[in-house]
């Protein structure tokens, strides 16, 4: 049987994978507690603004783990992400007044509003007429950890706000909205990949394939993994802010590489080794790995569909060497993490993520 698996450690040492892909009706109940948590937790926070009690809404989304190609979204490149079983769900109802309230157990990130916030505001530009509302977040997707926390709140927040005007959005738009959102108001200059694979996850699901995503075509293709590949996520315990700073740096070098070398970002990828060589040192890393990654992407689609496992795992090796040495996204904590997966026995094993901590996802054959 194939396994989605998960691993959190507060510590860089892996730990035995805990399985959630085979046991559905265990994620359906814990997709349960997980609303009536935020949903009380509304209640308790809100009773005395609340409009109606018996009209909340629950909007819910999972996080994701991106198995190969980091750092190549914005730059139009080709990315495999996948669901994974942490949900995030948002409690909401109209209140009386014309503020809008929040509240969350998203203990370590306390600007997380800003990303709530902003979806409400984009979805009233778009002429939806969200009323004065009051949410609350329950979540179990790492915050900081690059499995995708800021798009799960996201498209939660989108869910649970349409549902309670009666509309609707397809994926794509839900997408392109909380992108937007992110950029806007919590100034995170993000790439559509984590929005695009969260939107595109059926959130009542227990178990999902890969999707290649093409960044700069906005569609998408499903892979199926293999039956006898095992990938795991473990948690390095290092957290990352990707407002801080970092993210927004290597964004601006792969936009100056494409500048410097004519080419529009998004064919930034298709750029020769004697374009690259020409650039400055550090321009030039960036776009390697851009170049580079972007061709283990293709790569990797290839050997899962061929059932190259071996392959696969030298794929995530290299990958994690060019996120490591070229765009400079790695920490010490986190190649740990890589050492000691591969020290027992995986196929392979890369940082994932905007960096600079977070999550290792290790492929291993069962």
């Amino acid at each position: 049987m194939r396994t989605h698996a998960k691993a959190r450690v507060n510590a860089p040492v892996p730990a035995p994978p805990h399985s959630t892909a085979h046991a559905s009706t265990h994620a359906g109940a814990s997709r349960e507690l997980q609303a009536t948590r935020a949903r009380d937790a509304l209640v308790r926070a809100f009773e005395r603004v609340i409009a109606r009690p018996h009209d909340i809404v629950i909007g819910c989304a999972h996080g994701r783990v991106n198995l190969i190609g980091d750092h190549v979204d914005y730059a139009g490149g080709l990315v495999l992400p996948i669901a994974t079983p942490e949900t995030t769900s948002v409690a909401l109802t109209a209140v009386r007044g014309h503020e809008d309230h929040f509240t969350s157990d998203f203990a370590g990130d306390l600007s997380w509003d800003r990303y709530a916030r902003g979806v409400v505001a984009e979805l009233r530009a778009c002429g939806i007429d969200v009323p004065p509302i009051a949410l609350a977040v329950a979540s179990d997707v790492p915050v900081g950890a690059g499995l995708s926390s800021s798009a799960a709140l996201e498209i939660a927040v989108a869910r649970a706000a349409l549902t309670l005007v009666g509309r609707t959005m397809s994926p794509p738009e839900l997408a392109l909205l909380a992108q937007r959102a992110e950029h806007v108001y919590a100034g995170v200059p993000c790439g559509i990949m984590d929005q695009w694979c969260v939107a595109h996850a059926d959130p009542n699901a227990a178990r999902h394939d890969a999707i290649l995503l093409d960044c700069a075509r906005k569609q998408h293709e499903v892979v199926a993994l293999p039956a006898t590949l095992r990938i795991e996520v473990i948690d390095s315990g290092i957290r990352h802010a990707l407002r801080d700073g970092g993210y927004a740096a290597r964004r601006r070098d792969v936009f100056e590489a494409a500048e410097r070398l004519s080419r529009p970002v998004e064919e930034l990828a298709c750029a020769s080794e004697r374009e690259v060589a020409s650039l400055p040192a550090q321009l030039a890393r960036r776009a390697r790995h851009v170049v580079t990654e972007v061709a283990r992407v293709r790569a990797a689609v290839d050997a899962l569909r061929g059932g190259d496992l071996v392959r696969f795992g030298q794929l995530l090796q290299e990958s994690h060497a060019s996120l490591r040495d070229d765009f400079d996204v790695s920490t010490p904590e986190v190649d740990r993490v890589v050492e000691l997966a591969m020290a027992r026995g995986a196929l392979g094993a890369r940082m994932t993520g905007g960096g600079f901590g977070g999550c290792v996802v290790v492929a291993t054959a069962t």
